[in-house]
């Protein structure tokens, strides 16, 4: 009898490791920013942690050239910001069960900036540090394109805005340690966040897993809101992502509980 539980064990766990064999990779569109205004290395870093530890594939997407910085000929400027360079394969995200977007400091043609807006509201989405803000959008409106930032649709498409800099350590928001995102991961709050918190304005949906210890909003979750899949919300610096073992595992937790999926299944270790 006793072998025979056994073999019946052995078995249900070899169907088991096949089922989650047979399931398709978690596809993931990352949106990186570009240099000077980033650390990309970081967002790469992860990049390739994240292939290491799971079943996914990955499209890497980024502008092809970065805002124009106070060095960069007037010229050069005034041209990039009338008609900003369209972003390569942007369009490709489409194709993603969730995106990572780490997008900013950025200007987006008209057509990009409706694309990205369009992503925004129909992906689940993990958000990454500066993503709400500094980015500068050409959208149609009453028969004519016109400028708008990033910071006038943030509370919608990521249920934050940015609302300046804000010091000091960060600690798990009373009763959230034990959400599947931040459970067991102590170490995530023992960190210094390589740059600085933010200050935050937060939707009446959201929930916040971390926060300063002044009380603002650092790490949340949004669940569904009407057609509007699930979005995850980080502070931390790609360096930090670099860095850190523990911000890497909230972020990889992140990208399956957006797309409710079972971590698990995607596992290769």
């Amino acid at each position: 009898m006793k072998n025979t539980l056994l073999l019946l064990l052995a078995l249900l766990c070899i169907t088991s490791v096949a089922e989650s064999a047979d399931k398709p990779p978690l596809k993931l569109a990352i949106i990186a920013p570009v240099e000077p205004w980033d650390r990309q290395e970081g967002i790469e870093a992860f990049r390739d942690w994240l292939s290491e530890h799971y079943r996914v594939e990955i499209t890497w997407i980024e502008p092809a050239t970065h805002q124009p910085t106070n060095e960069t000929p007037e010229a050069e400027r005034k041209a990039y910001y009338q008609n900003p360079p369209a972003i390569p394969d942007l369009a490709k995200a489409r194709e993603a069960d969730v995106i990572y977007t780490a997008l900013t400091h950025v200007s987006l043609n008209e057509a990009d900036s409706a694309e990205y807006l369009k992503l925004l509201a129909t992906k689940p989405i993990i958000g990454g540090r500066r993503c709400h803000h500094s980015i500068n959008l050409r959208v149609a409106k009453d028969g004519r394109t016109q400028g708008a930032a990033m910071d006038a649709f943030a509370l919608e498409m990521f249920g934050g805005k940015y609302a300046g800099h804000h010091g000091g350590p960060i600690r798990f928001k009373e009763g959230t340690a034990d959400h599947s995102i931040v459970k067991g991961l102590d170490e995530l709050v023992k960190l210094s966040l390589t740059d600085r918190g933010y200050k935050h304005v937060i939707a009446d949906d959201v929930k916040v897993l971390v926060e300063s210890h002044e009380g603002q909003p650092q790490v949340w979750v949004r669940e569904k809101k009407g057609d509007k899949p699930r979005v995850f919300y980080f502070v931390h610096d790609p360096r930090d992502l670099q860095q850190h073992e523990v911000v890497r595992q909230m972020i990889a937790r992140a990208l399956f509980w957006a797309t409710e999926r079972n971590e698990a299944d995607y596992r290769n270790d």
